[in-house]
C-alpha cells in the first residue's frame, strides 16, 4: 500500500494530512510527533491554551495513524508510491547569558499551560519578565497583563518588530504596551536566576521569566538524511527537496533566493501544494503573504512583505492613531500593508498588492477614500 509519513504534526503537518483526506488519498497516512494529538500553535502565545486541530476520533475515522514518538533518522522511501514529508518546524533560539536555562520558551502546549496556570494562580501578585519584543514576546506580554500580572518587556532594539509591521505602526504597537501598563526596557540582559533578571545593571524580580528572541529551523533530521539546507530545508515550487520522494512543508522550509516566511497561512499553502504533488494534481497558487497578531485591544493583520518596502505612508483614524500603514517600494508600488482591526480590508489589500498598484500618497492617507477606490485610481 502507498504511504505518506509526515514528521511533525504542527500546522503544516496536520494540514497536509487533512488535504490528503479531502483529496481522497487511499494510502496510509502516518503523523509522527512526540507531542501527541496535533494542536494549533498561534493560541500558545495569544491565549496560552492548547487548541487541538481535531478530536482523536477524526484521525481514527480517516485511518490516520498518530505516533507520539521522536524519529531522528526516518527511512527514506524506496517506492515511487511512498513519500516522506518533513514538517519539523523550528526550535527557539537560546539566550547566551548565564542562567538562560531559567527562562521559559513558549514553544509547546505544556509550557503555555504551565504559564497560564501560574498566571491564574498568582493573578495580580505575579511579576512576569519577558525577554524579546517580537511577535511571540509581545503577544505573551499582553496576555500576561490581561491575566493581571505586573509585566516588564525587555528588547535589545529601540523599535522591535519594524520588519513585520513597518516602523510607524511598530512604534505605535510598542507604545501600546506602555499604555497598557507594561514597563518597557531597551537593553541587554546580563544574567538570569530562578527569580531575577539583570538588565542594564538593574536587577528585576520575577515569578515568571519568558524568553522569546526568535527561532531557528529544525533541520537536524533533514541534514542526517542528506537533504540540502540553508536557513531551512530548501524546496522547489512543489515542496520537493533534493531527494526523490522527500518533501518538506511549514516553518522549516525556504525557497532558494527568497527569505523564509514562517507564518500560519504560508504553512497551510505549503501543505496544499505538497498534497498536489503527492496526488499529481494541479498546484495551488500562492496568495500574497498574510499574518495576524493580537495584543491588548488590537487585532493587526499584515499583508505583503515590509522587508521589500523602502518607505511607508500612514492613514490615521479619528483618534489620530494609525489605522493602516502602507509599505511601498522605490517605484511607489504597494508591497505591504499593516491594518488595525481591518474587517475585510485585508482581502482588498491583497488584490491591490498582487496587481502592483501605485496610488498617490494623498489618497493613501485620506480615510474618506476606500481601499476599493484606491484600486481604481
Amino acid at each position: 500500500m502507498a504511504s505518506v509519513q509526515i514528521l511533525g504534526a504542527g500546522v503544516a503537518g496536520f494540514a497536509l494530512a487533512r488535504e490528503l483526506v479531502q483529496a481522497g488519498y487511499d494510502g496510509q497516512i502516518v503523523l509522527n510527533d512526540p507531542q501527541g494529538l496535533p494542536y494549533d500553535r498561534p493560541p500558545l502565545s495569544k491565549s496560552l491554551e492548547r487548541v487541538p486541530f481535531a478530536p482523536p476520533q477524526w484521525f481514527a475515522q480517516h485511518s490516520i495513524e498518530l505516533r507520539d514518538e521522536l524519529i531522528e533518522t526516518p527511512p527514506l522511501p524506496t517506492s515511487k508510491e511512498d513519500w516522506l514529508v518533513l514538517a519539523t518546524g523550528t526550535t527557539p533560539l537560546a539566550l547566551n547569558v548565564p542562567g538562560a536555562e531559567n527562562a521559559k520558551v513558549i514553544h509547546t502546549a505544556s509550557v503555555a499551560e504551565e504559564l497560564a496556570q501560574k498566571l491564574s494562580f498568582g493573578a495580580f501578585g505575579t511579576h512576569a519578565v519577558v525577554i524579546g519584543a517580537g511577535l511571540i514576546g509581545a503577544e505573551f506580554a499582553a496576555a500576561a497583563r490581561q491575566f493581571g500580572a505586573t509585566v516588564t518587556l525587555i528588547s535589545n532594539q529601540e523599535l522591535p518588530a519594524q520588519k513585520a509591521f513597518g516602523p510607524a505602526l511598530a512604534r505605535q504597537l510598542h507604545e501600546d504596551h506602555r499604555i497598557g501598563g507594561i514597563r518597557l526596557i531597551t537593553g541587554q540582559v546580563q544574567n538570569i536566576t530562578e527569580h531575577t533578571v539583570r538588565v542594564n545593571d538593574e536587577e528585576l524580580e520575577a515569578d515568571i521569566i519568558v524568553s522569546a528572541i526568535g527561532v531557528t529551523p529544525n533541520v537536524q533530521v533533514a541534514q542526517q538524511l542528506g537533504v540540502r539546507t540553508d536557513d531551512g530545508i530548501l524546496v522547489d515550487q512543489h515542496q520537493r527537496t533534493n531527494l526523490p520522494q522527500v518533501l518538506a512543508v511549514g516553518d522549516v522550509t525556504r525557497h532558494p533566493g527568497e527569505r523564509a516566511y514562517r507564518h500560519w497561512e504560508h504553512a497551510i499553502e505549503d501543505a496544499q501544494i505538497a498534497a498536489s504533488t503527492i496526488m499529481a494534481t494541479p498546484t495551488v497558487q500562492r496568495q500574497t503573504p498574510w499574518f495576524w497578531s493580537d495584543r491588548h485591544e488590537s487585532h493587526i493583520e499584515v499583508v505583503g512583505d515590509f522587508s521589500r518596502a523602502k518607505y511607508s505612508v500612514e492613514r490615521l483614524n479619528w483618534q489620530e492613531r494609525i489605522q493602516i500603514s502602507f509599505g511601498l517600494n522605490d517605484q511607489g508600488q504597494l508591497v505591504a500593508a499593516a491594518l488595525a482591526d481591518p474587517g475585510q480590508d485585508s482581502d482588498i489589500m491583497r488584490e491591490l498588492i498582487a496587481h502592483g498598484r501605485s496610488p498617490n500618497h494623498s489618497d493613501l492617507q485620506n480615510p474618506r477614500i476606500s481601499l476599493r477606490d484606491l484600486g481604481q485610481s
